[in-house]
């Protein structure tokens, strides 16, 4: 499954990600994963969650941070959840491209079992493919 939690900068969207990622510590068996793209939300996870800085590697694209997910993916199989927090800040997509890059995350989900929860901070109307991740 992939949700989609979309809103207005300062909605309180990384705040409501951080909270599911730790509510999921409590009744998942498998690994959860945070990536972010600073540091700011990594003393708020409980310590059980792996937390990724993107600072840390060079990925700027969406199709890199497809194949990183891949590579996390194919390195622990044991994996149940990943959550990003702002998609946008992470990597450099338009909308058009975004809408595909989450069809693709939608296959990686559906082929893994693995629920993927994403914030991105939008203004205006999102595109119409976007609609069905919308939590």
């Amino acid at each position: 499954m992939v949700k989609l939690i979309a809103g207005k900068k300062g909605s309180g969207k990384s705040k409501e990600i951080v909270r599911l990622a730790n509510e999921c510590v409590k009744s998942s068996k498998g690994t959860s994963i945070f990536i972010d793209d600073d540091k700011r939300a990594m003393y708020d996870l409980h310590h059980s969650v792996r937390f990724i800085n993107l600072e840390e590697f060079p990925i700027d694209k969406g199709d890199e941070l497809l194949g990183f997910i891949c590579g996390l993916i194919s390195n622990n199989y044991d994996i149940e959840n990943i959550f990003i927090d702002g998609i946008l800040n992470c990597i450099e997509i338009d909308m058009d491209q975004l809408s595909q890059w989450f069809a693709k995350l939608d296959d990686l989900s559906t082929a893994y079992d693995i629920n993927f929860t994403i914030t991105l901070s939008h203004d205006g109307a999102l595109p119409e493919r976007l609609h069905k991740f919308i939590a």
